[in-house]
């Protein structure tokens, strides 16, 4: 529990008697659970000095080590809680509305608000077992990327390699966490286009961005491929460029440097070669349960980097009606240093 216990740290600085959480990656971060539940309301209730949550009879036996309020189908849930009115109350915001709303209407507090800031924050610095697990993660969702590729041939659709993709991930893994994104040519050059009917061809640059979950931490990476080499030789000159801007970002990566300044580098590199206008998405962002989280590489971000974020560094050139170039890796803040979770090669993969 000294994740609940870090959160009831910052609970203390704040006029907060409960802090609410439903069935969302924050339960899952808080106490090792979380199943999408919109039926009957399953609530962690977090206080200063506490914690309990508000569960269905049929979860008890799953939830028996953790401090339980148990109702049965049939009963008013709500009933079962005892707390104040007139209280000071935050919500994670992704809690299902319904169940929020009848709170609010049972218990009727002075004052509601949004805990996202303060479990964000929590959130975004790593503890040991979560970077474990996530650098076991990268290491076998690169394994499965390297089996899966060979499988790629001339006249497949981008839509057949996606459906195989995912399925052999999901075969392998057990979880992916996102659809991966599968495009070539042109339509490469569109980074979150989602597949198409159109065949793979020799020569043409193929964008894999995929990702896997391993236990309940996401992955996320991205590489270049062709088959046979590229009809357009410019493609290596930009895989080049590109890969230039990913490893000086993450050379300069370390505690005290702002996020915006690893953006700053990243596009800089990019800028500096003449293509700064087709860099157009931010240099990176957090990852661990989710596969989007804080800190963003962008460059309107101040935030200060700290020991233990893990954030990707993903920079990119799109060419309209050409093809697009985009690698990604993981990367650990240490002491002084950011370490590279993904040992994949930057270059262009010829098939």
């Amino acid at each position: 529990m000294d994740r609940i216990q870090r959160l009831q740290k910052e609970l203390e600085k704040t006029d907060t008697d409960y802090l609410i959480i439903g069935t969302t990656s924050n339960m899952f971060y808080l106490v090792g659970f979380s199943e999408e539940q919109m039926e009957r309301p399953l609530l962690l209730f977090v206080t200063k000095d506490d914690y309990f949550m508000l569960v269905p009879k049929l979860y008890e036996q799953q939830l028996k080590q953790l401090s339980l309020i148990v109702y049965r189908d049939g009963e008013d849930p709500y009933s079962k809680l005892n707390l104040k009115e007139n209280s000071n109350i935050l919500i994670d915001d992704t809690t299902f509305s319904l169940f929020t709303i009848e709170i609010l209407n049972r218990f009727r507090p002075r004052r509601i608000g949004k805990a996202s800031a303060i479990l964000r924050k929590l959130r975004q610095v790593k503890d040991d077992e979560e970077i474990e697990k996530m650098e076991k993660g990268v290491k076998k969702a690169e394994e499965l990327l390297l089996e899966f590729v060979p499988t790629i041939k001339e006249n497949i659709t981008e839509c057949e390699i996606e459906r195989k993709l995912k399925s052999f991930l999901i075969g392998e893994a057990g979880y992916i966490s996102f659809d991966p994104i599968v495009t070539s040519g042109p339509n490469s050059s569109m980074p979150h286009l989602r597949c198409s009917d159109k065949k793979i061809k020799r020569g043409e640059v193929i964008v894999i961005d995929y990702g896997i979950k391993y236990e309940g931490y996401s992955t996320d990476t991205t590489r270049v491929f062709t088959l046979g080499r590229p009809n357009d030789t410019l493609a290596l000159e930009i895989v080049e460029i590109v890969k230039s801007a990913n490893e000086e970002a993450e050379k300069h990566v370390r505690e005290g440097i702002r996020a915006k300044e690893i953006d700053d580098i990243a596009r800089k590199v990019i800028t500096d070669k003449g293509y700064g206008v087709y860099f157009i998405h931010r240099t990176g962002h957090g990852i661990g349960i989710d596969v989007h989280e804080d800190p963003y590489i962008s460059p309107d971000n101040d935030d200060v980097i700290e020991q233990n974020m893990v954030f990707t560094i993903e920079p990119g050139i799109y060419l309209p009606s050409k093809f697009g170039i985009r690698i990604e890796d993981e990367v650990v803040v240490k002491k002084g240093y950011g370490k590279v979770l993904n040992t994949l090669q930057k270059e262009l993969y010829i098939l």
